[in-house]
């Protein structure tokens, strides 16, 4: 069996207060993305999960952790053999880890034909990651507690072309949140879910609503990052964003021809990726 797994964008992510299991809570809009992994799954006599990405370890890679899972819930399904081929780069910000190991719960689910809800693959993708949950029904979705209580956003869609500019430089997102916590007595405002649909809906990304907290941090710390999203805006771009924690930077764009122009700019440098929101 082969699957795709998809990745995210964050428009907006605001860091709320820590909460009583050492999370934080946030609030985000996630959007998926056409840029994907492509995961195979067959059955086996020993499990096995490989990448042709040499930094993941068979042991910390979600696909692993996914089936690990659904053998918890399900003791008779037989071991397999997952490949993962990657696209999406990782330590990026677009959910790559997250989305493969959802992708493999979908793929088990088809595989031993469990009939599983969307409601409890999305229970078991929380237990892989706080973003795991989006991928099982993807599209435009609200995210808060820690990203995994989620509600669709129907009849919105925004500017379909989008650029990732991927430099390559590796952020800690425990860091990240080790460096917010000093500022969230000034982030703790409650997201007005209607007016930023309503913004969102006009194309204005204007308000501190579209705010991503971890740009203080991420752009004081690797000043090459910021200058990427001012140049991004200066291409044209209708908003332009850290995704997540970094490093990745997006630009939601009007016009192709503008998107290319960019791309052109950044791709000597730069890992650059045309992708379009699902």
């Amino acid at each position: 069996m082969e699957i795709k797994a998809t990745s995210k964008i964050n428009i907006g992510l605001h860091v709320h207060h820590k909460r009583s299991d050492g999370f934080h809570n946030i609030s985000t809009l996630f959007q998926e993305i056409d840029l994907c992994d492509t995961i195979k799954i067959i059955e086996d006599k020993k499990f096995s999960c490989t990448t042709d990405c040499g930094t993941i370890m068979e042991k910390d890679n979600f696909g692993t952790k996914a089936f690990n899972i659904m053998k918890a819930h399900y003791p008779d399904i037989p071991n397999v053999r997952i490949s993962i081929k990657k696209t999406v780069p990782t330590n990026a910000g677009l959910g790559g880890g997250s989305s493969n190991g959802t992708a493999v719960l979908v793929g088990l689910n088809n595989l031993f034909k469990l009939e599983l809800s969307n409601q409890k693959l999305s229970e078991m993708a929380s237990e892989i990651s706080s973003d795991s949950a989006f991928f099982v029904n993807g599209g435009l979705q609200f995210g808060s507690q820690r990203g995994e209580e989620l509600d669709i956003i129907p009849n919105i869609k925004i500017p379909k072309h989008i650029l990732l500019v991927h430099p390559g430089i590796k952020i800690s997102t425990k860091e990240a949140f080790g460096h917010l916590k000093n500022h969230l007595l000034n982030e703790n405002m409650d997201i007005n879910l209607s007016q930023l649909l309503k913004e969102l809906n006009n194309y204005s990304f204007n308000s501190k609503l579209f705010k991503n907290n971890f740009e203080m941090y991420v752009f004081e710390t690797h000043p090459e990052i910021g200058a990427i999203k001012l140049k991004i805006l200066d291409f044209g771009a209708k908003y332009a964003s850290l995704s997540g924690t970094g490093s990745t930077v997006f630009g939601i764009f009007s016009s192709k021809k503008d998107l290319l122009k960019a791309q052109s700019f950044f791709s000597p440098q730069y890992s650059t990726y045309y992708v379009n929101p699902i």
